[in-house]
């Protein structure tokens, strides 16, 4: 409750700026939720300030630039990105193109569900890169993935902002369950192939 009240001030004064800003730190560098940036994007132009559709077009420009940069992280470094401190994916070759040969099969998929895995979302952009993912398939899918959340998260702020305590709240049990389930379909898709049929 308290990040998005915090939020609010800087919005008013940044407006469009401040969302494109904020959610581009939130999410390269500081580990606060992008979502609530969006939501109170939505409670701004419930008030007035700002129009709602540029929010909105704002909020998903944000979105897509910060994921692309991380796969052009992973595009241009390469495997030397594994030696970074800061990147959380197998460090081991052998297990990394493992995971590389899983990630080519359902890279689609996988691209679209880190939008709702923030604890991986960051390893499998740079893994996209590295996979060397068509950079249009990847915006595409990304730009979709960003398409759920951005207009999903800014009428809630649009239309409920008024309940910010509880709006927080849903928000945040929701993010919890969403990618638990996303989670486990991952799991199941990349540790449990399927079988090549014989005959």
């Amino acid at each position: 409750m308290e990040s998005l009240e915090a939020t609010l001030p800087y919005l008013v004064r940044y407006s469009y700026l401040g969302v494109y800003g904020l959610i581009l730190l939130f999410s390269t560098v500081l580990p606060f939720s992008k979502t609530l940036v969006i939501v109170a994007a939505g409670i701004l132009a419930s008030q007035g300030i700002g129009s709602l559709p540029v929010y909105l077009l704002v909020s998903l420009a944000g979105l897509v630039t910060a994921d692309s940069i991380f796969y052009a992280l992973g595009y241009f470094f390469g495997k030397r990105v594994l030696g970074w401190k800061t990147f959380s994916g197998p460090r081991n070759q052998q297990r990394f193109r493992e995971a590389e040969a899983r990630f080519r099969k359902h890279d689609g998929f996988a691209v679209f569900s880190a939008r709702f895995l923030p604890f991986l979302r960051c390893a499998i952009f740079v893994v996209a890169g590295m996979s060397r993912m068509f950079p249009l398939r990847f915006l595409l899918t990304d730009f979709l993935s960003a398409c759920l959340l951005a207009p999903a998260a800014i009428y809630l702020g649009y239309f409920f902002g008024e309940n910010r305590e509880s709006l927080v709240r849903y928000i945040k049990e929701g993010e919890y369950v969403l990618a638990l389930l996303v989670c486990l379909l991952l799991v199941f898709l990349f540790l449990f192939p399927k079988k090549p049929r014989k005959g």
